[in-house]
């Protein structure tokens, strides 16, 4: 196989990457959705922008992100809904860690479906499951938005 062809199944990968991210979205953004809705995230003061910008930033990632996350719950002086609580027992914070921890899940699947004639390839997993937990922080970022245009959840 010569270096043209080489790049063209690369690119041809990546589309498909690509649009199967696209389809699992659509399972995601309604779980995310539901998470946010079972907490108070009304909030006028969004601190999402912070973490996506981390989530986004070249030299970040999932740990990177799950990190800021976790010190944003005991930062003095953060913003209350990452402390706030849906059982009375599991944070925002925390939740939202759990959630983006699970995406690799659906990172694994992905890659899975693209080629299932080969074991899946780690660095490919850990390139979806960072692109999924950048678009599952930039969705829960809008709807965030949503929530506290509407004054609350419903």
């Amino acid at each position: 196989m010569n270096q043209t062809d080489k790049n063209t199944d690369e690119r041809q990968t990546n589309l498909k990457i690509e649009r199967a991210i696209s389809l699992q979205m659509e399972e995601i953004i309604p779980k995310m959705q539901e998470l946010a809705d079972s907490y108070n995230l009304s909030n006028e003061r969004s601190p999402f922008r912070n973490v996506l910008n981390v989530a986004t930033d070249p030299g970040s990632g999932i740990e990177v992100t799950k990190n800021y996350i976790r010190y944003q719950l005991g930062r003095r002086g953060a913003n209350r809904m990452w402390q706030d609580t849906a059982d009375g027992d599991t944070t925002f914070a925390t939740a939202l860690v759990e959630k983006i921890e699970e995406l690799s899940t659906d990172a694994e699947n992905i890659v899975k479906s693209i080629d299932s004639n080969n074991p899946p390839n780690k660095d490919q997993i850990q390139k979806v499951h960072l692109r999924l937990m950048q678009l599952y922080l930039g969705n829960l970022a809008r709807y965030q938005v949503y929530l506290a245009k509407e004054g609350g959840n419903n």
